[in-house]
């Protein structure tokens, strides 16, 4: 069996290739459980965690099986992606229990598709679950008959692909679209590709209705919109609760409850309203190491009823109404929030609450840019969706988002006619209403080249002034001179912060009091032409509000007022109330 276990590796990379390959497709009839189309590229993820992680060297069975259920569990995504990776992580953990021989894989193969059943709260037939399950029953009936482990994988390959076509007429949602379960033809093709590599046979193509029906658009198919809005995922570590007791405590908290790993760590997904509230709730049982969250309504919407034909894509930093981003289909990459050893998403798992209480609790809080996982994942959503994607990053002088989304650009070598990324040299509000200037040019039909090249020229347009409660932040970032904050901190004065024309923080005044500060920013504000304004606060709501009131009644017109990132939070402090607006372009 050591002999065998080469090509067995070789054979699992073949079938992780073929899955790959088949992104597109899978992407494309992915309607169940939601139309986000997207089960493709999460299988895909997992597929090609198995192909780096698993390096091609001399293992036993025993290893090589460990080693694939491992990657798998750290590529796994979606609901497909996590029911795969528990039943590799199941496969590897039966085997353990087995001899070393094809009769221990082909039991660890069976006994698997029940604990990929008990991954989840609510298993459906008619899905990836149901051809795991002929799949691994095949081989285990073949193999005690035949005794040839190569006849067993051609024969349960048939057994597979005759279950793959019956999920079409498992599920109603199926059957109306007259399309195969997504994640149950990603497994076929696993096993497919695998079969091929082992046996030296051609892998097949399900004979259904599959390829007739691929060629269409997702606003062909008859769906239903998530019931919650956001697909969630998380891993922690050495958790300190059975997977049966996290079941019960989180599954009043959402739906597609998927829970895959082993006691080392424990991969959780589920759709939710309340990342955060999930994020609260694991945090007690072990040290998170992952967060992934999704907007599935975002997807869903552009899927049925996309707004435009330019996507239109920022970081988090920019500071915009929830509302605004949703209705006008805004995507945005999370940054990520560090603070001691935790790990979180911006807007997504932290909030002005928890912001709040971390910096209350004096924890040491920093940014990071998204993850290279974090900016693939969306330009692979984004690809075959929109004619163009025009990219509104955070200052390049404040954070290495938009090196990395060139970085990432390049790699997968996405053309410029297709995809371009702005920096804006801004931050904050004023970075949002640089992306809200450029989602009324995309709405009202302007090209390509046009909103572009509009966008360039507004951000020297575009200001921010904020008045600081507490230079600390700023000063131990670096984002104003040292020697100038440490002064003004002995002079216990209040600082009035900016960017200058290349993005980089810069102090431009200082008063006595924070409300001082805001009294000299109204009043600068009131002298100039606007086109359009917006506030933002850490944790300061009321006064906000008193300042915005004020603002308006200056200006004679009206702002928007939103909670400010997690970010900002972090290099502004506690307090923090920043002003931004667009100055009217002058006329001769």
């Amino acid at each position: 069996m050591e002999s065998e276990s080469k090509r067995l590796l070789q054979s699992m990379l073949n079938g992780a290739a073929e899955v790959i390959s088949k992104k597109d497709e899978l992407n494309r009839i992915n309607i169940f459980p939601v139309a986000d189309g997207d089960t493709g590229s999460n299988l895909a993820s997992l597929m090609q965690a198995i192909i780096d992680h698993v390096s091609p060297r001399e293992y036993s069975t025993k290893e090589l099986l460990d080693e694939v259920a491992s990657a798998a569990l750290i590529g796994a995504r979606g609901n497909s992606g996590m029911i795969f990776a528990q039943y590799l992580n199941a496969v590897a953990e039966s085997y353990h229990h087995f001899e070393s021989t094809f009769d221990g894989l082909v039991l660890a193969f069976q006994k698997a598709v029940y604990k990929a059943y008990d991954a989840l709260l609510d298993p459906k037939e008619g899905t990836i679950l149901s051809v795991m399950k002929a799949w691994s029953e095949a081989l285990a009936g073949t193999y005690e008959q035949e005794r040839s482990f190569q006849q067993s994988l051609l024969n349960a390959q048939k057994v597979a692909e005759q279950a793959l076509i019956n999920t079409e007429f498992q599920m109603a949602i199926l059957r109306k679209n007259r399309l195969v379960d997504s994640g149950a033809k990603g497994f076929y093709y696993f096993i497919a590709g695998l079969t091929n590599a082992y046996c030296g046979e051609t892998v097949s193509t399900p004979n259904n209705y599959v390829e007739q029906e691929i060629s269409k658009e997702h606003s062909h198919f008859e769906t239903s919109e998530p019931i919650y809005r956001y697909c969630s995922e998380f891993i922690i570590k050495e958790a300190t609760i059975s997977h049966q007791t996290l079941r019960e405590v989180l599954a009043p908290k959402g739906d597609s409850l998927a829970i895959a790993g082993n006691e080392k760590q424990t991969k959780i997904h589920i759709h939710t309203n309340e990342p955060q509230e999930i994020v609260s709730l694991l945090s007690e049982f072990g040290k998170m190491t992952y967060q992934k969250v999704d907007d599935m309504r975002l997807q869903y919407d552009v899927m049925r009823n996309p707004r435009a034909k330019i996507a239109i894509v920022t970081d988090s930093i920019a500071d915009l109404p929830k509302d605004f981003l949703l209705e006008h289909q805004v995507h945005v990459l999370p940054m990520n929030i560090l603070a001691g050893e935790e790990n979180f998403l911006d807007k997504l798992t932290v909030g002005p609450t928890l912001i709040q209480q971390k910096l209350t609790q004096q924890y040491k809080m920093s940014t990071a840019q998204p993850t290279i996982r974090t900016v693939d994942a969306l330009l692979s959503f984004l690809e075959n969706k929109y004619q163009h994607v025009l990219i509104i990053a955070v200052s390049a002088k404040l954070s290495g988002t938009y090196q990395l989304i060139k970085q990432r650009i390049k790699a997968r070598d996405l053309s410029s006619e297709w995809i371009r990324v702005i920096d804006s040299k801004l931050n904050s509000v004023a970075q949002g209403l640089l992306v809200k200037q450029a989602v009324g040019l995309v709405e009202t039909g302007k090209s390509f080249d046009e909103v572009t090249y509009k966008i360039e020229q507004l951000t020297t347009q575009i200001f921010i002034y904020v008045a600081v409660a507490d230079l600390s932040p700023m000063v131990e970032s670096g984002r104003i001179p040292r020697i100038l904050g440490r002064l003004a901190q002995k002079l216990s004065l209040y600082p009035i912060v900016s960017l200058d024309r290349n993005g980089e923080g810069k102090l431009i005044g200082v008063s006595f009091s924070q409300k001082q500060s805001m009294k000299k920013i109204i009043r600068k504000v009131a002298k100039l032409r606007l086109k359009e304004l917006a506030i933002t606060h850490v944790s300061s709501e009321r006064d906000a509000k008193l300042w915005q009131k004020e603002l308006e009644a200056k200006i004679g017109g009206s702002s928007y007022l939103v909670d400010s990132s997690a970010a900002i939070a972090i290099s502004a402090g506690l307090s923090s109330v920043a002003v931004a607006g667009i100055k009217k372009e002058e006329t001769i």
